[in-house]
């Protein structure tokens, strides 16, 4: 009997201690309460991650300027290149006026064909002046390249398809009158003389222009367009 009563008292102390300490006790021995700087560490690690989502938004920000600059120098390299591709010069022995470029071969009398054949071997013709300001630039190279005052250049004009319809050999029209014609005895060329069909830079006149018969040996002066590289 004595046995049975201990028995049942002790079930009831294990009822009463299971009462005061409860869930809770339990719940507390496998999960303890945070810590009170557990609250403080998560904040630092939510600032952390954000300092480096910034650092690495500012690294990819660098990165696209970098990207960008490289591509600025590679248009600047490339303007650069093409500039100096369509920059344009003149073969040996000729020389740059304007956008053609001349060249006197002293050395050498042919007719007036013989000159536009030697001109176009060269990649060329005889040369032709549009305006006033080429023919005082060819004026210029030829009285410069020590010609005698007496020689005769060929010039790439005639009127051997028509009488008196002067042409350059590129099919315009040439000028008259001054300051391309000279003048012979005060009288203005081209006089329009039989068989004079081809023009002269006329030495005895200043090298302006003349007629004069094809059949003369004269020195060509060949005219090419410049060379773009």
């Amino acid at each position: 009997m004595r046995v049975v009563v201990a028995f049942l008292w002790a079930m009831a102390w294990a009822v009463w201690a299971l009462e005061e300490g409860g869930v809770g006790s339990l719940y507390d021995q496998h999960f303890p309460p945070l810590h009170p700087n557990c609250t403080q560490s998560l904040t630092d690690l939510l600032l952390l991650r954000q300092e480096l989502q910034l650092r690495e938004l500012k690294e990819v920000e660098q990165v696209s300027a970098e990207i960008l600059k490289e591509i600025l120098t590679d248009i600047r390299s490339f303007l650069t290149r093409n500039r100096t591709s369509t920059e344009a010069s003149c073969p040996s022995n000729f020389r740059k006026f304007g956008e053609t470029c001349l060249y006197l071969h002293k050395d050498t009398d042919l007719t007036w064909e013989g000159a536009r054949l030697f001109c176009q071997n060269l990649g060329g013709d005889l040369a032709v002046f549009r305006d006033a300001n080429a023919l005082a630039e060819a004026l210029a190279y030829t009285k410069g390249s020590g010609l005698s005052s007496s020689a005769n250049v060929w010039a790439g004009g005639s009127d051997i398809a028509v009488e008196g319809e002067w042409k350059w050999v590129t099919g315009e029209d040439m000028p008259r009158g001054t300051p391309f014609w000279g003048d012979f005895n005060y009288i203005r060329e081209p006089v329009g003389a039989p068989g004079e069909n081809c023009a002269i830079l006329h030495g005895p006149d200043g090298f302006l222009m003349h007629d004069a018969p094809c059949t003369w040996k004269c020195k060509p002066l060949c005219q090419i367009k410049q060379i773009k590289h």
